[in-house]
């Protein structure tokens, strides 16, 4: 128990690490007195380079309210209207792959007010997680899984009676995402049976196969924090050295207990 709680704790502190290594945040200032043509003001910095997953992140530091709208003035693109934002609030909007290109925003009520994105393509198209199935048999059948996804999977964990591979996610997320995998086919096996998050099945997810993996892809939501992928087999409970191991010692009491002698009365 003692363990288990030094365990415990020990997650509770790396989480938040974990998360904001990650997490991109794109912050924007609303200048105080920006409202007024004549100072010249617009938002800090005017111009910004993001990728695409990271959270544009507007605040209002002015004494009057701001309603920030994306396109040029005059013509709104419908990506996104922050509505009123008071002083001292802020609006949050996650960039999506089709702002790929320039995000133009304007004040709606200060249209000298602009400014603009560059958006590029995610900055790491594709993570890795390390050593998934180091937790089952005897640590040596262990794969690397690749994922993408705008939260962060921060474990792994096998369970060879479920035949699944679970996933754990942080992180912060606006709005409905996907999230894929490409699971190397050692480490599970199809036809898969289904997909659970946080312990419910659902439906709407897809399974292609590419050679050596399986690429699965997993709508979310903002509030999704555990998946688990259920195959056919999973990487199996013993290695292949366990394996040998156990063939050997059965074969040798096999031998044994037919050369035995059987006691006469």
């Amino acid at each position: 128990m003692y363990k288990l709680a030094i365990i415990a704790s020990v997650l509770a502190l790396a989480i938040p690490l974990i998360a904001s290594s990650y997490a991109t945040t794109i912050d924007i200032s609303i200048h105080t007195g920006s409202s007024d043509p004549n100072q010249h003001l617009t938002f800090y910095p005017p111009a910004s380079t993001a990728h695409a997953g990271d959270t544009l992140q507007i605040g209002n530091s002015d004494t009057v309210t701001h309603e920030i709208v994306s396109g040029v003035p005059n013509s709104p693109d419908g990506k996104f209207d922050s509505g009123v934002i008071g002083q001292g609030k802020y609006f949050a909007y996650q960039i999506k792959s089709s702002d790929i290109g320039t995000l133009n925003f304007y004040d709606k009520n200060y249209p000298w007010m602009i400014g603009t994105i560059a958006v590029q393509s995610t900055s790491s198209d594709w993570r890795i997680i390390h050593n998934v199935g180091a937790d089952v048999g005897n640590g040596t059948n262990m794969f690397d899984v690749q994922y993408q996804s705008v939260k962060d999977v921060i474990s792994s964990a096998i369970k060879t009676k479920e035949k699944s591979v679970n996933f754990v996610l942080v992180g912060k997320a606006t709005s409905n995402s996907t999230l894929s995998f490409k699971l190397p086919k050692g480490l599970i096996t199809g036809p898969f049976i289904g997909v659970w998050l946080d312990n419910q099945a659902i439906t709407g997810y897809t399974i292609t196969d590419e050679g050596d993996d399986n690429l699965v892809s997993i709508p979310i939501t903002p509030m999704t924090e555990q998946v688990s992928i259920v195959g056919t087999t999973v990487v199996p409970e013993f290695g292949s050295v366990a394996a040998i191991i156990l063939a050997v010692s059965i074969v040798a009491i096999v031998i044994a207990t037919r050369f035995r002698t059987i006691p006469r009365f």
